[in-house]
């Protein structure tokens, strides 16, 4: 959960929990907008964020490239750092030689570090039975000075992020192409991550991008997404719930088709989404995720339009502080919103 941070000090803890009850207790239904700017837009193309508070900054990564994807557009991996959320700096920017550097997902480690996972996609060299692609990660004590890219996983598996539950971190790989596949990996350093559960999904299922989160009980929450325009349910996403050790899962099937989800937990059943949207025109919008029915409820559009989605979430001081891109002001661009429950 990105609301409780791990190894934090005692005060950090107890103003963390002093927050959740509070939230427990006055916390509304009604999320409220207050706040959306553009805090990027230098590159032809900025897109697929993540947003974390590490140490007393926030820190946001995105990708940067000359499209939403393609041959020869090979992406790069920006991290920016903001002390109010307002004035922003660069302090990284991963790339590689004929590589599409995608997908930048932020995590604390149990040791207080900055993990960035991301996806090294072999653009000119595909496949349609299997994408080309290797999973990587990136580590940083301060979010300034990052290790060598850390190969990850198995070949050809798309690690999409890391969600920490005390000292494990889980994730969900998945391949995409015709041969597709799942499997949930484990790891206690973003290093090395191994197979926890082969086939979490079935093939064929084209699940793909997830977000997770645990409850204090330890439950495994996990919004899913599909594309598999051949099902009878249309790509629904599902909502996947699973006790310790998370070898068991259960599966059901929300009332919606979403792309790029994140998800939180900002008090005891208050779960939020964020995602994007299909139908006239496309768009990202936060909403509710009630999890004893696995239903969604749409609760507000965030100022977008076009190619959007792929947000970070982040519950602090009272507020739900919101990373994502959107091309409705016509250049696609990275926004910082933030929101409070009425």
């Amino acid at each position: 959960m990105k609301y409780l941070l791990p190894k934090t000090s005692n005060l950090q803890l107890i103003l963390t929990l002093f927050s959740l009850f509070i939230c427990k207790e006055l916390c509304g239904d009604n999320i409220k907008l207050i706040e959306t700017r553009k805090i990027w837009n230098k590159a032809n193309h900025n897109a697929f964020t993540d947003l974390e508070y590490f140490k007393g900054h926030w820190y946001c990564a995105f990708r940067e490239g000359n499209s939403h994807a393609g041959s020869g557009d090979y992406g790069k991996v920006r991290v920016i750092k903001s002390a109010d959320g307002i004035e922003w700096k660069s302090v990284a920017l991963f790339s590689k030689d004929k590589v599409d550097l995608r997908d930048a997902k932020l995590s604390i480690t149990p040791n207080n570090k900055l993990l960035l996972n991301s996806c090294e996609y072999r653009v000119d060299n595909d496949s349609n039975l299997i994408r080309n692609n290797t999973s990587v990660t990136f580590l940083s004590s301060d979010g300034i000075e990052w290790s060598d890219s850390n190969q990850i996983a198995d070949p050809t598996f798309w690690i999409w992020q890391t969600t920490w539950n005390k000292e494990t971190g889980y994730a969900l790989g998945y391949r995409w192409g015709e041969k597709d596949m799942t499997r949930l990996y484990k790891t206690t350093n973003g290093i090395d991550y191994i197979e926890h559960l082969n086939h979490l999904r079935p093939p064929g299922d084209k699940s793909n991008e997830h977000a997770m989160f645990f409850g204090n009980d330890a439950t495994a929450h996990m919004l899913l997404r599909r594309d598999n325009p051949s099902s009878p349910t249309r790509s629904q996403a599902l909502l996947g719930t699973a006790l310790p050790p998370y070898q068991d899962w259960e599966w059901r099937r929300l009332n919606v088709r979403i792309g790029g989800p994140s998800i939180i937990q900002i008090a005891p059943n208050k779960v939020i989404a964020c995602v994007r949207r299909y139908g006239n025109g496309n768009w990202t919008e936060l909403g509710w995720i009630d999890i004893k029915k696995a239903s969604y409820e749409p609760a507000i559009r965030l100022p977008s339009g076009g190619d959007t989605s792929y947000a970070g979430l982040v519950w602090r001081d009272m507020k739900l502080w919101i990373s994502y891109y959107s091309s409705h002001e016509g250049k696609t661009s990275i926004y910082l919103s933030k929101a409070i429950i009425e």
